[in-house]
């Protein structure tokens, strides 16, 4: 089940989304839940943490804006995939910057619709990737979203993640295998990266966005961060997932 929340003012849009999403589901063989809200209020007197998977948001609302509502949600820490309605690209910007997966530009019609779902759906099939080790004598998954990066200590690897540090046997080599490449880039031979989750970088260390710094080997710095930095335009261009 995909719950999905609408935040639209305007009843006839309401039963153009409702109309739209239902049949997608039909053909596509998904099931949705969708929740209707007209305001602002409305929606934070019902929101729970971590209940919605999509959001759809205009950003003009009678009483309230959805940008606002969109930093609510980020500052909460949902990472639920956003989709702003509106009739101005005046937004586009802030939408780019609250990770909007897609900017409806009113009329809505069933294409735009579609087009918004399927990199919704495509990206909460991306979030429920993991990969499975073996910790002590039990087989653990975790999800590759949660990899802040790893470092190798002693022959044991340990994976950062925001909650908890994971140690295994597995070599780091293979780990890296297991990974599958990008965003996950070696950066020393004793670390790989998550290149989602960092921060910033200098030319000896990237920072991470948990505060940790993982260095860079000066022997190899440029073309560490060569390989960072076209990452990280290949997400601006929209080549890969700005997840």
């Amino acid at each position: 089940m995909v719950y999905i929340a609408v935040c639209e003012d305007e009843f006839e849009y309401q039963k153009k989304i409702n109309h739209f999403i239902n049949n997608y589901g039909v053909s596509n063989g998904c099931d949705f839940e969708i929740t209707f809200f007209s305001t602002a209020e409305d929606f934070w007197e019902s929101f729970q943490a971590s209940y919605f998977n999509i959001i759809f948001l205009d950003i003009y609302l009678e009483n309230g804006n959805g940008i606002e509502i969109g930093k609510g949600l980020r500052s909460l820490g949902e990472d639920c995939q956003i989709v702003f309605i509106t009739s101005s690209r005046d937004y586009a910007i802030e939408g780019f910057e609250l990770k909007a997966r897609h900017y409806i530009i009113k009329p809505i019609s069933e294409e735009k619709i579609v087009e918004a779902l399927n990199r919704c759906l495509a990206m909460l099939t991306e979030d429920c990737k993991a990969i499975k080790i073996l910790v002590g004598k039990l087989e653990r998954a975790i999800r590759l979203k949660d990899i802040i990066y790893v470092e190798v200590f002693n022959k044991v690897s340990v994976i950062h993640t925001a909650n908890e540090e994971i140690k295994t046997y597995l070599p780091l080599t293979q780990l890296e295998s297991v990974l599958g490449g990008s965003p996950f880039l070696r950066c020393h031979r004793c670390s790989i990266v998550n290149m989602n989750c960092v921060e910033d970088f200098t030319t000896t260390d990237f920072i991470m966005k948990n505060g940790d710094r993982v260095g860079i080997p000066r022997s190899n710095s440029v073309a560490v961060r060569q390989q960072y930095l076209d990452f990280v335009f290949s997400k601006v261009r929209g080549d890969i997932s700005a997840k």
